[in-house]
């Protein structure tokens, strides 16, 4: 699914939306490609500029917010600009679980960025850069 418009309103998931929409494109005519794997359990939003996962649920164990963090931590991962990945801060659902399936063994590619779904994680990266993250169920690595 395409998304020609994708705002949210608060934090941190704002700056990396906003930040994911930007290109050479007029204002908010990006193209953003969201999709889930096929367990449900992952979903993604991906642009020229980054890409951002959420994970609805998982067992590793829960990293410690940050002071300023008011709202949800340790699900929505994200890289954009070839900047290392991070764990967002938000308070709402940045992804639409409603997205299309990618299967198994298939990417996703934007730009630079391409997302790889296995059976194991979905791993999400700045080709340029090497910058991105890998997220599943029982872990998670930003790099």
């Amino acid at each position: 699914m395409k998304a020609t418009h994708f705002s949210i309103a608060l934090g941190a998931v704002a700056a990396t939306v906003t930040a994911l929409a930007l290109s050479a494109a007029p204002a908010n005519a990006a193209q953003l490609d969201q999709f889930v794997s096929p367990s449900g359990n992952i979903g993604c939003l991906i642009g020229p500029h980054g890409a951002e996962c959420e994970i609805r649920d998982h067992s590793y164990a829960q990293p410690a917010a940050p002071v300023n963090c008011h709202g949800a931590y340790g699900d929505v991962f994200s890289e954009q600009d070839g900047t290392f990945a991070q764990l967002n801060c938000h308070t709402d659902q940045p992804i639409d679980f409603h997205s299309r399936v990618v299967d198994y063994g298939q990417q996703v590619r934007e730009g630079a960025m391409v997302c790889s779904v296995t059976m194991q994680y979905v791993e999400c990266a700045d080709g340029t850069t090497g910058h991105g993250f890998k997220v599943a169920r029982e872990f998670y690595n930003i790099y």
